[in-house]
């Protein structure tokens, strides 16, 4: 939110643009500019920007974002924004999207930054299961820092029915199902 202000005693402002000049590559902005009219003297009003952030986007990041806010008489000025990412707090396995699914899904988890993860790494194992237990493949099975992670499973060779993913990660475990469809 970037709140624009008129302090003139005696003219109102007709016209503002604001727009999305520097972004990120981590940043999906809704759209990068707004056109902001009749700003009363004396008053303020608000240039509303929206935007998703990566999902598999590195911790400890940060990104500078900047606008230039031009008024209708060419006067501008810039507003910068440092961007401060934090890491995941906790492990984390997250429900497939779409479920139910043909042929693919995405499988969603995270892994928390620990000290004894920090010097030896954590192995990770995803796995599927059918509904009698047997296991139908390995999709993770290797060391991962910490970070937020998306895996794709594609279930293009079986059967239509109920499967179970299972995510462990030192002593975490979870597990979930989902549905195959076809």
């Amino acid at each position: 939110i970037l709140q624009l202000s008129n302090i003139s005693e005696n003219e109102k402002i007709n016209s503002l643009e604001v727009k999305l000049i520097n972004n990120s590559d981590n940043l999906k902005f809704n759209q990068s500019e707004k056109v902001i009219t009749n700003i009363e003297k004396g008053t303020e009003q608000e240039a509303v920007f929206n935007f998703d952030v990566a999902y598999d986007i590195k911790t400890a990041k940060s990104d500078t974002v900047e606008f230039i806010i031009t008024d209708n008489n060419g006067v501008y000025l810039t507003k910068q924004f440092i961007l401060n990412y934090v890491g995941p707090t906790e492990y984390k396995l997250e429900q497939n999207y779409p479920n139910p699914f043909n042929p693919t899904t995405k499988i969603r988890y995270s892994i928390p930054s620990t000290l004894r993860q920090a010097q030896e790494g954590n192995i990770v194992t995803l796995k599927i299961y059918d509904i009698l237990g047997d296991e139908v493949v390995t999709l993770v099975n290797e060391r991962k820092e910490s970070g937020y992670y998306e895996v794709e499973f594609n279930a293009g060779k079986y059967a239509s029915g109920v499967y179970i993913y299972r995510l462990q990660a030192g002593n975490f475990i979870s597990t979930k199902k989902m549905m195959v469809l076809k």
